[in-house]
């Protein structure tokens, strides 16, 4: 499809023929996938059939079910066709053909809609739907094995990775579909410049404005463009404060040394009170009201100094204390279930024991 538009901007009859037979490799292509897409459903059909015990295909399809089918026939069906006027077949040899038509080119921006396919090809392609015990643990605890499911593991397993190619994917997408909503009303080629650089700044949501779309389609372009890039620049927020986040040891060391270090700068700030209370005493006694008035000043401020650093201390002891509440927590859990364990153990014991005495009982009464 690129590929075709590429060739059709030309504008040469000596293009044309390539051009044809691209548009009819993109039909055969269609038709192939549309092949692979109703064998998907009648495959998956089956599999709803033999989990169900259900002889009759009719009752595992139903309506909506019917209809999404139609639905995705048809999107994918959507492609430039290899059909209409043949303008180069008139003996002019520098005739040139004009751009694709509005009908071609909305055809061949909507064969971007195939790309819903990419999470289906990923999922059926992942690691943890071909992991019999990954989807045995799944099963018991009611996790169903869908794209979200599999979107979540690859982020929180490879987060910068899927990040780095969702965003490039949309840069070139955006970047590509706009330079051939506004190649028609740019000089030359200028297009390719100013949509290169239109669409990373319209991403980032900075919008110089030195460089605008014209057409309507190049501006739904770079509304959809900005929307995604608030998305992207959240997730990346999230990524990196993931990243930067403490581990739960380095948590324990790093309030442990601020624990201690509170600790010498509330002993400090105390000495400092006690040293400036008994030199405002001094010179109280001496009678020498500068100096006087200059320890008072600064036995308020290590006053003042001693507080705030008792507060910081106090909010490092708290928030140890959260942690180790939840670790005693985990502590108290674990001996709770091990006494359980034990207590149903000593009762199998005893209903064991009650079993052989009526054993013994019921055959002493035969006897």
């Amino acid at each position: 499809m690129v590929l075709h538009t590429e060739l059709a901007w030309f504008g040469h009859c000596q293009w044309f023929a390539y051009s044809f037979m691209v548009k009819c490799l993109i039909s055969l292509s269609t038709a192939g996938l549309l092949i692979l897409i109703l064998a998907f459903h009648i495959k998956e059909i089956q599999l709803f059939m033999l989990d169900n015990s259900l002889t009759d295909w009719r009752i595992a399809v139903s309506t909506p079910k019917l209809a999404l089918i139609a639905l995705e026939l048809l999107i994918c069906s959507l492609h430039p066709l290899p059909l209409g006027d043949f303008p180069c077949l008139d003996p002019k040899p520098e005739q040139t053909l004009p751009f694709l038509s509005g009908f071609d080119m909305s055809l061949s921006l909507l064969m971007f809609l195939r790309l819903y396919l990419v999470p289906r090809a990923v999922l059926l392609r992942s690691s943890v739907l071909g992991d019999a015990s990954y989807r045995s643990i799944g099963s018991l605890n009611k996790i169903h094995f869908q794209y979200p499911f599999v979107l979540r593991v690859m982020v929180n397993s490879q987060p910068g990775r899927v990040l780095l190619i969702f965003t490039m994917g949309l840069w070139f997408i955006a970047f590509w579909v706009l330079s051939v909503c506004e190649r028609q009303h740019m000089e030359g080629s200028d297009y390719l410049g100013s949509t290169f650089w239109l669409i990373p700044i319209t991403f980032l949501t900075i919008g110089y404005g030195d460089v605008v779309p014209v057409t309507m389609c190049g501006k739904l372009v770079c509304l959809l463009t900005g929307v995604m890039g608030v998305g992207c620049t959240a997730l990346l927020v999230a990524v990196a404060a993931d990243k930067l986040e403490f581990t739960r040891a380095e948590k324990h060391v790093h309030n442990f040394m601020m624990d201690i270090q509170c600790a010498k700068e509330m002993k400090c700030s105390a000495a400092n009170v006690l040293q400036e209370a008994w030199l405002l005493y001094k010179h109280t006694k001496r009678k020498d009201g500068r100096r006087m008035r200059k320890h008072h000043r600064r036995l308020l401020a290590a006053i003042h100094m001693f507080r705030h650093v008792r507060m910081k201390h106090r909010k490092i002891r708290d928030h140890v204390n959260a942690m180790v509440d939840i670790s005693k927590m985990q502590m108290i859990m674990c001996d709770l279930s091990s006494s359980l364990s034990n207590s149903h153990r000593e009762l199998e014991k005893r209903i064991e024991s009650l079993d052989r005495k009526l054993d013994k009982m019921t055959r002493w009464l035969k006897g």
